[in-house]
């Protein structure tokens, strides 16, 4: 097992991974000195989270709560649901909320220990690509309302972040490849070049997935401590992570849960490179590039994935996304990252890596996407 620290600002957070490191994890967590452990389990992920619970239930009272980890759930309602279990089940200020799942689990559960008596310590455990490698590197933890995607949340530094990486060798093959598509918004947003040791990860999960998955996690983790350390809410430097989000928030809500995160934000990132490239900023070659490494997704065809979609809904949410206020932007326009090259944004005056871009460009950037007959 390794142990590793993430300095978020002035917050220290123990990174313990490896792979059937399960006693290592509970060890980490016991040094805590918890009265007691809420443990937030997505129903997808209760067998691996039965061997952690046995032991730590030898140490402390721990009580599971399962949830559903579908799209739909992360509302205010279901952190309330878990406030109140957690009550029920004789929760105190010594207690600690972990969340076991997903970035939706983690995000609920995220959200309900900073609310808890005005807060308790969290613990993450990551089963998911997109909440072990970038999800939960982050203060941040939200849950959307009826207008869009994570509108609603609070800052919040965990005590620990845990995974076993084997806890990810049996997600479907589909899910593990779009979850990595944070790890290829890493390599063409912040650290191009890296992009050959996310190819040689791709090409390693099918016979040794242990190791790409430590390459990944090495990936999304020197990306992100850097920036982190000094911009820790995330308001300046690294809103480069939010690279391929704006549009591909937009399409994860009009979804409604039946697209992923992962390809949602992969389909974004496009957009964004198309826009970009119609706004003069990003070169031909570069455009390219950004099809090349995302057709290692095996993503669907362009037409078949995006048809469906609804520009008007689409635009709706643009006007509503939740990096509004960042920066001056008109009412018909909405907040992105673009790439002047890979690993270079496109600054406003301030040097903050966003810009405005009209909805009607992001929208004509969305379709040339959609027109596109394959990765």
């Amino acid at each position: 097992m390794h142990d590793g620290l993430l300095r978020i600002g002035s917050a220290a957070v123990p990174y313990r991974y490896g792979a059937d490191c399960t006693d290592g994890l509970a060890e980490g967590i016991e040094a805590l000195g918890l009265g007691s452990a809420i443990v937030v389990i997505d129903e997808a992920v209760q067998s691996h989270a039965e061997p952690l619970l046995s032991r730590l239930g030898q140490r402390m009272q721990v009580r599971p709560i399962v949830i559903a980890g579908a799209e739909q759930h992360k509302r205010l309602s279901l952190v309330e649901e878990v406030l109140d279990r957690a009550v029920a089940e004789g929760a105190d200020r010594t207690s600690a909320i972990l969340a076991m799942g997903g970035g939706l689990v983690g995000n609920v559960a995220g959200l309900a220990a900073s609310l808890l008596f005005r807060g308790v310590r969290l613990v993450h455990l990551p089963t998911t690509p997109v909440a072990a490698f970038d999800a939960v590197l982050s203060l941040k933890q939200g849950v959307n309302l009826r207008s869009g995607k994570n509108l609603c949340g609070a800052y919040t530094a965990p005590a620990m972040i845990g995974c076993d990486l084997t806890w990810l060798t049996t997600i479907p093959r589909r899910g593990l490849l779009t979850g990595i598509a944070e790890m290829a918004k890493n390599v063409l947003a912040v650290v191009p070049g890296r992009e050959r040791d996310f190819e040689e990860a791709l090409a390693n999960l099918p016979d040794r997935p242990v190791a790409a998955f430590t390459t990944l996690f090495e990936l999304g983790f020197d990306s992100k401590a850097p920036m982190l350390r000094t911009d820790p809410n995330e308001k300046k430097a690294a809103l480069v992570f939010e690279y391929g989000h704006t549009v591909g928030h937009a399409l994860e809500s009009v979804a409604a849960g039946a697209m992923s995160h992962g390809e949602a934000v992969a389909w974004g990132m496009l957009t964004a490179a198309e826009a970009s490239a119609q706004l003069g900023h990003l070169g031909d070659a570069d455009l390219k590039r950004h099809y090349r490494l995302l057709s290692h997704l095996e993503l669907p065809a362009p037409r078949i994935a995006l048809e469906r979609f609804d520009l008007e809904s689409l635009a709706t949410r643009l006007r509503s996304d939740n990096k509004r206020g960042h920066i001056p932007c008109p009412p018909e326009s909405a907040p992105m990252v673009l790439l002047r090259r890979l690993g270079e944004p496109v600054a406003d005056g301030d040097g903050m890596p966003l810009i405005p871009v009209s909805i009607g460009t992001a929208l004509d950037a969305f379709e040339k996407v959609t027109a596109t007959e394959e990765l």
